[in-house]
């Protein structure tokens, strides 16, 4: 078994989590993409439609926003069907960080590699919000 790969971004949101990525190649809205009472995935995002974000670390490009966003991220904590961190390639809007805070899910951005690209679906990844993404 290989050493973990070290993956260095911006830490958004601080705070420490590990699980399976979920991979998704679609920029996602928390308001209207996902089922806050299941953690599915309901938008249409071809790459994770149907599959569900609890517990997982949620690897996706950028967040699509809106002033609401917050209540449904802080709604799927509420519920136990959150994404256990998020890593994203853009900076989160706002009201996805004011949620994450809420919620204490750890966010890092602006990755130094493609993690769309180099993390596979289901990798273990483990995410601490000062900027560090453990790949394995």
């Amino acid at each position: 078994m290989s050493a973990p790969r070290l993956v260095r971004g911006r830490g958004i949101v601080k705070g420490r989590a590990r699980g399976p990525a979920l991979v998704c190649q679609e920029p996602i809205s928390f308001l209207g993409d996902v089922d806050i009472r299941t953690g599915e995935i309901v938008g249409a995002l071809p790459s994770v439609r149907g599959r569900s974000l609890a517990g997982k670390v949620l690897v996706f490009p950028m967040s699509v926003g809106s002033a609401g966003a917050w209540r449904f991220l802080y709604q799927l904590y509420r519920h136990q069907t959150h994404p256990v961190a998020l890593v994203c390639r853009e900076l989160p809007d706002p009201s996805v960080v004011q949620g994450a805070i809420l919620a204490l899910i750890p966010i890092v951005c602006a990755p130094e590699e493609d993690v769309l690209r180099t993390v596979t679906d289901g990798a273990p990844l483990e995410v601490d919000g000062s900027g560090e993404i453990r790949v394995g």
